[in-house]
């Protein structure tokens, strides 16, 4: 029998490959093919997409508009970014408790941007700099509500593109608002959160763009550089505790 090692995580997977293996091999050979219909696979002819479909709200004195046609793919993806920056205005105020609690255990839980960023950083506290990515990305949302506004929707309704991006963002909602996850396991959420934050922003300034809205383009690179400033952040953040934190556990 092999010998196990003290304080041994090794799993009876490990110790025992062969069964295991076949066990694997097995169960996909019985797995239970996925349908087209489990996957939501449908025709956009014959079924309806996710949540409402918002069109363009009566003027004054104008007969109603009815709200059940689809929206433009602008609209949608406006909406699509509000749910984001909704959520990502809820993920930094759990970071920020999140780090508070590591505090309590070692108060250099984070280091200041500006040594994580080089000489380009503002000087700021790590709550300081969290504090700011946060209100940024509320700042974000009020102009997002505004630019739907401006292209007569509403932004109190749900796109689809909304209701898809609510419900990606609610898993990591649950991950940084979980009281057992670390630091470190949040800022590796907040990375993932933030590459698509930035491919979300981008996507739309050209969006925007190709619809002859060059000025909500211009305000969409804006944020851009923004998002690009707060992805630089939490990286390095999470590389700074990943290699400098001998004992991950303790943040």
């Amino acid at each position: 029998m092999r010998a196990i090692p003290q304080q041994s995580s090794l799993t009876g997977a490990v110790l025992s490959p062969s069964p295991a293996i076949d066990a694997m091999a097995g169960h996909a050979e019985v797995a239970v093919p996925v349908s087209a219909a489990a996957v939501g696979l449908f025709d956009p002819q014959e079924a309806d997409l996710l949540a409402s479909r918002p069109g363009r709200p009566a003027l004054l004195g104008e007969a109603k508009v009815p709200n059940d046609g689809p929206p433009t793919i602008l609209l949608d993806k406006l909406g699509e970014r509000l749910a984001f920056e909704r959520a990502g205005t809820r993920l930094y105020d759990a970071l920020i408790l999140k780090y508070r609690a590591a505090q309590r255990v070692s108060a250099d839980a984070l280091p200041p941007a500006r040594s994580v960023m080089g000489s380009g950083a503002l000087l700021e506290t790590p709550v300081e700099t969290l504090e700011r990515l946060r209100a940024e990305e509320l700042d974000h949302f009020t102009l997002l509500c505004r630019a739907i506004v401006r292209l007569g929707g509403d932004p109190t309704r749900q796109t689809p593109g909304a209701n898809v991006t609510a419900r990606a963002c609610s898993g990591f909602v649950q991950v940084l608002e979980d009281s057992c996850t670390t630091l470190a396991q949040c800022l590796n959420a907040m990375v993932a959160i933030e590459l698509a934050d930035n491919v979300g922003w981008e996507l739309l300034a050209r969006l925007a763009d190709e619809s002859g809205e060059s000025d909500l383009a211009r305000e969409f690179l804006a944020v851009l550089l923004q998002e690009e400033e707060h992805l630089s952040i939490v990286k390095g953040w999470l590389a700074s505790v990943v290699l400098d934190t001998p004992n991950l556990s303790v943040v």
